[in-house]
This record gives structure tokens, sequence and C-alpha cells, in this order.
């Protein structure tokens, strides 16, 4: 049975061509009105949803998790896996440059230029691998520099718990933001991040409106070890429940609005060093994102 998805209060991204090369279906950015006008549900199960938007049909996903045990970071990328690696940098800091970049990175064997995201193989968290992300500092007039990986194939919508789990380890300065859930079907790619307060506490940011964002002052963040984050965000377009622990302490405990409209679909997950204005080494192990709670 189709389901229209005004029913379920969800939507559906609309995937760019040029960003989204890999995955299994692609559709425009819509530029008026939301999503859920144009799509329906073909099947929901507790992994995946199947939709149709204009004569297209997919999948997303409602779990992921990585390990890095790979050590060719190439093979990270692939159906199920990592879509895409952003390199935004003094040396590539438009949008076209920095994609087609990270596309021949990956696909073609290029060079990194600067910016780089690595296989780590000494200092891992769990098991044999990890990411090591290097970012450096943005040249004059540029906003912020980057070296992350994403997805573009999750299923996050109002009334759903996101929750994410990874392992950091700063080993040199401290980026402003780490791990963002977007809505890429929207210009601007608004939605939800965890951010790093003044390099010293993690707090929670919804890129869009007035940017509302969550503080806090419980713990400072650790640096040149290892330590465990886990975010728990309640998906609501007025107002939803914001938890983060590190190292399983509870440092943030609030409410916010944490989806920028009852149409949103937070369907990218980009993590590493998605913004900053220093330079950032940055290492990272075992990630999981998912509606429920990780074990």
């Amino acid at each position: 049975m189709l389901l229209n998805l005004r029913n379920r209060k969800a939507v559906i991204i609309s995937l760019s061509v040029a960003l989204f090369v890999a995955i299994s279906f692609s559709l425009t950015q819509v530029s008026k009105g939301e999503t859920l006008d144009f799509v329906t549900i073909i099947e929901e199960t507790d992994d995946y949803v199947s939709v149709r938007a204009r004569e297209q049909t997919g999948r997303l996903y409602k779990h992921f998790s990585f390990g890095f045990e790979d050590p060719d970071f190439r093979n990270w990328f692939g159906e199920r896996r990592w879509k895409q690696m952003t390199l935004q940098s003094p040396a590539t800091p438009k949008v076209a440059d920095y994609i087609a970049l990270g596309r021949a990175v990956i696909h073609e064997g290029a060079d990194f230029i600067d910016n780089q995201v690595l296989a780590e193989r000494e200092n891992v968290a769990v098991g044999q691998g990890a990411a090591r992300f290097v970012a450096v500092q943005p040249s004059v007039g540029m906003v912020t520099s980057k070296a992350d990986i994403l997805t573009g194939q999750m299923w996050f919508v109002s009334g759903d718990d996101l929750w994410f789990r990874g392992r950091f380890l700063f080993e040199n300065g401290v980026p402003y933001s780490l791990v963002d859930f977007e809505d890429n079907n929207v210009r601007g790619s608004p939605g939800i991040r965890v951010v790093i307060d003044g390099q010293r506490y993690f707090g929670v940011e919804l890129k869009a409106g007035s940017k509302p964002r969550l503080r806090q002052q419980v713990a400072e963040i650790p640096l040149g070890r290892w330590f465990e984050l886990v975010v728990h965000i309640g998906l609501d377009e007025v107002r939803g429940p914001v938890q983060v622990w590190q190292d399983g302490v509870l440092v943030l405990d609030g409410e916010m609005q944490t989806l920028p409209s009852v149409g949103s679909l937070l369907n990218s997950f980009e993590l590493g060093i998605t913004a900053t204005d220093m330079a950032a080494v940055m290492l990272l192990d075992d990630v999981e994102l998912g509606h429920h709670r990780p074990d």
C-alpha cells in the first residue's frame, strides 16, 4: 500500500546529482515548498524506507555504523558506506573545486593537496583501524576549512529519535563542529550539529532560522586522548529533547527546536572536521547512527 508522506509528517531527500552520483537515485533540490508534496512511501521496515519521488525510487536507511577497519580509505566508500569526501581549504575554497577534488581522490586515486582524510593504524580506539582528519587553517576571506566524510542515504524525520555514538581524539587544534545531520533537500542544507564552544565545551546548534543553541559548562572536552561521545536528539520542528554524554557522563540535557521544519528530512550524516577556523588534526573511530540508543 502506498502512503503519502503528509500522513506521517515525513519527507524524502532530493539529492543533487553533482554531489551524490554514487547513490541509488538522485533528485533536484527543492526551491519552493517541501519535498513531502512529491513523495510517496512504498515500503517501510525497521531498517529502511523505500520511496518514490518524481518517477524515481530508492531506499533511505535508519541505521549506519562504521569502524574504519580497512587500511585503504578508498574502500570506505560505496553502497551502504560513505558517499563523499569534503576537502574545503585554501587550495579548493569553492564548492565545485572541493567536491571535484574529493571525488578524484576517492575514485581516481588523486593525491590530497592540503586537507586530508586518512586511514590510521597505530592510534586506534577499537579494533585495528581509525580515521584521521587533517585540516589547515582557512585563508583570509574563507568562512571555514573542512575535512570530512558523509553519507546521504539516512532517514530521520519529525517524531524520530536520533542517536549517535563515536570515539574521538583531538590531536592538534580543536574544530568548531564535528558531527552534522542535514537536510540536503533544501538549499543551504539546514539541520542540527554538534559544536564546540570556545574550544572547550560541547554544545548543539540548529543550522536554521536564528540558529538556536544549547550550551553547557559541565565538562571540558578531553585533549590528546580517546573519549566517547553519545548524542540523543528528539526531532521536532518546535521543541525536542537534546542530550549529550561525554565518557558516560551526561553533560548536556535540555530542549530546543531540533528540526528546521515539519517537512525536513535529515538524510545527510557528515562527520569529521566539518568546520574549523584553525588548523586541526582529529581521529575518529567506532561510529554508529540510528533510531535507537547504541549498545
